[in-house]
């Protein structure tokens, strides 16, 4: 089997398309035929050795996180999925390898596909929203009537997060580029505001939670457009922040690992429509090596990137 490698920590000529072969499965494990892989930036951060502490030396590594496919086989411990079943999921990034024709996964990585989506817009969903959920949800524990500001309110993350808040009933405005304004205005956002615009962003009034799903607000101007009892969550984990999120009520860290926990829910929201994954290219596995360069090199599309097998 094929899938996208590197032989070392660095830029897209790092990788390559390499032959493989799945390791034996374990008792709470999967292992499903991939059908879509989507692509997220922290996928190159990984190949680029933004998280070598963690992803270690040993070499090659395969690439890629989120992914669509069927179920081939099951450990003998695993319940929550069937052979055939079709599902989605994400690789433990340590491992990663969603650019692959198929992946073992174990079972919690993964929930049933809502039968209204396609593959891709399936394979859209982990990371993205799971770091949604746990910026909105469970650290900014936003409800009906907050008052919510996301930067970055039409990317990935910023978008299911806007999607997540205005259907808890929030009031969310937020920043985004003047090509994504339609969309974000379409799904609620208002006011918008341009990135350069920051002396405007609280000239409505102060936020109870402000999100930072591109990780360029600092942490004073972030806790600065904030009530008293306001929430800044952050997805830029610097070891200065990260011990400041230790210490501080009011500012806190997002990790998509978090929200593994919430696979089978995003799963709901997504088959009632709450959550609504937007493909903006789907390209065949055999151009991924090119694609992921252009978006890593900054030529991306309003909406998600996914490799179809």
């Amino acid at each position: 089997m094929k899938r996208v490698q590197y032989d070392r920590y660095g830029g897209p000529e790092r990788m390559y398309f390499g032959e493989y072969a799945l390791p034996q499965l374990g008792d709470d494990e999967v292992r499903v035929a991939v059908k879509a892989a989507a692509i997220n930036p922290f996928d190159w951060k990984l190949r680029q050795g933004a998280m070598k502490l963690f992803t270690g030396r040993r070499f090659p590594k395969a690439m890629g996180t989120d992914f669509a496919g069927i179920v081939e086989s099951i450990g003998s411990k695993v319940r929550n999925v069937r052979v055939g079943d079709e599902v989605f999921g994400t690789v433990d990034f340590r491992k990663s390898g969603a650019f692959a024709e198929a992946v073992v996964v174990e079972s919690h990585h993964v929930a049933k596909k809502p039968s209204q989506l396609s593959f891709g817009k399936a394979a859209s969903l982990p990371i993205a929203a799971m770091t949604a959920w746990v910026a909105i949800l469970d650290r900014a524990q936003v409800r009906s009537g907050s008052r919510v500001f996301i930067n970055g309110c039409s990317g990935a993350v910023g978008a299911f997060a806007a999607q997540l808040a205005i259907a808890q009933g929030a009031h969310v405005s937020g920043t985004c580029g003047p090509g994504s304004r339609y969309s974000a205005s379409a799904a609620g956002v208002h006011p918008i505001f341009g990135y350069s615009d920051r002396q405007a962003y609280t000239q409505g009034g102060k936020y109870d939670a402000v999100f930072d799903s591109l990780g360029t607000l600092g942490v004073g101007e972030g806790l600065s457009m904030l009530t008293k009892k306001g929430v800044f969550v952050d997805i830029n984990p610097t070891p200065g922040r990260f011990l400041r999120g230790m210490l501080s009520r009011r500012y806190k860290l997002a990790f998509a690992t978090m929200g593994i926990k919430h696979l089978t829910g995003i799963a709901e929201l997504a088959a009632n429509g709450t959550l609504r994954p937007t493909i903006g290219l789907e390209a065949p596995f055999s151009e991924a090596l090119s694609v992921i360069a252009d978006a890593e090199n900054g030529r991306r599309h309003a909406g998600k990137m996914v490799l179809a097998f």
